[in-house]
């Protein structure tokens, strides 16, 4: 999505931006374009960029940072490999996305800019799901810390029983459950059935032909879309794989599923919710623990964890986007995927397999 500003129109408003406008990840103020965090090579910063007059093209040194705790905020700008990348700034009265050139000294180029989204984008709830008065828990065989179900309906779990990389891993089916080597913490399954995984050293793996083979990088979890489009999140960024490498797509975060159409939907580590539209992170109401979205489209999370009195961890809520806002569904789980039709497969706090109808 780009829009077409001259560089006089963006130095006007760059020099009409004043005082007194309302709290952004991004501002810029007093010719001081100030970004409350920038992650870079897994730190993140607070920093601030003066303007210098009369510059061609339009170039900003930098004057402060310090590190800061990491917020988790997918709107939060990125560093990597000379390019600094700002998901939103508010200049004026108008939010802006803004891209800087750096080569290796405190002078940043602007290079690239557009308006940002300017009003919420509404996300429409897939067709045909039930609302939470029709869902029914079917209890399966065994016990797993996580689950995994492809777009053709191939189901995959990570069991209870530990081994080297994490816990065993099953593929479940009518006849029960088969164990295949290795070791993992985190699944997800593509539209053939194979699952890909993440192990306690959070490295990458894909099941091909009977056998695992090493991804390159290094993931928190791994979501895999119905079109086959795979993306993982972690503390670096959000990437998604092209077939030969990771690309980064900003922000970071926990956890991640993806859409039927390549759509990624994160958690961020404040537990915020997102998703990627044309380019641009945007935050859904709500927060969660878990997030799975399904091939038609339906997207379902489990609530963040919560501690009662006595240090234990409360049972945790699922919900369903109406397109709006989340539905609150009867159950509890841990965490959850979604099949083919939409309806959920979850564990829960006992490490119990559930099924929704």
């Amino acid at each position: 999505m780009w829009w077409n500003l001259n560089k006089s129109g963006l130095v006007a408003l760059l020099m009409l931006a004043t005082a007194g406008v309302r709290a952004q990840p991004a501002e810029f103020q007093h010719e001081v374009l100030t970004l409350p965090e920038i992650v870079s090579s897994g730190i993140t910063y607070r920093a601030e960029f003066r303007i210098l007059p009369d510059s061609e093209p339009i170039r900003f040194e930098l004057i402060a940072s310090s590190t800061v705790d990491v917020s988790g905020s997918l709107l939060a700008a990125t560093f990597q490999e000379g390019i600094l990348r700002v998901p939103e700034a508010l200049v004026g009265n108008e939010s802006y996305w803004l891209e800087f050139e750096n080569n290796g000294n405190n002078i940043f180029t602007l290079t690239d800019w557009g308006l940002f989204p300017p009003t919420p984008v509404v996300f429409n709830p897939a067709p045909g799901v039930p609302g939470s008065f029709d869902t029914v828990w079917h209890r399966l065989p065994g016990f797993a810390y996580d689950i995994g179900v492809g777009a053709n309906g191939a189901v995959w779990v990570i069991s209870t029983d530990p081994v080297p990389g994490g816990f065993g891993i099953y593929n479940l089916n009518s006849q029960g459950g088969f164990a295949v080597e290795g070791g993992a913490i985190r699944i997800d399954v593509d539209p053939q059935g194979n699952p890909w995984i993440v192990n306690y050293d959070h490295h990458i793996y894909r099941w091909v032909n009977g056998f695992w083979q090493r991804m390159p990088g290094e993931a928190l979890d791994i979501g895999i879309g119905a079109d086959g489009s795979v993306w993982v999140a972690s503390f670096e960024g959000i990437y998604f794989w092209n077939g030969l490498d990771w690309i980064n797509a900003g922000g970071s975060g926990s956890r991640i599923d993806v859409g039927p159409n390549g759509q990624p939907w994160v958690l961020g580590f404040s537990d915020r919710i997102y998703t990627l539209v044309d380019g641009f992170w945007q935050q859904l109401p709500g927060e969660g623990g878990d997030i799975g979205v399904g091939a038609n489209g339906s997207v379902w999370v489990v609530a963040p964890a919560e501690f009662g009195w006595d240090g234990l961890e409360e049972p945790r809520s699922i919900f369903r986007w109406n397109g709006f806002d989340w539905d609150r569904i009867y159950g509890d789980a841990i965490d959850i995927s979604v099949g083919p039709d939409g309806m959920p497969w979850v564990t829960n706090m006992f490490a119990e397999l559930y099924r929704g109808f």
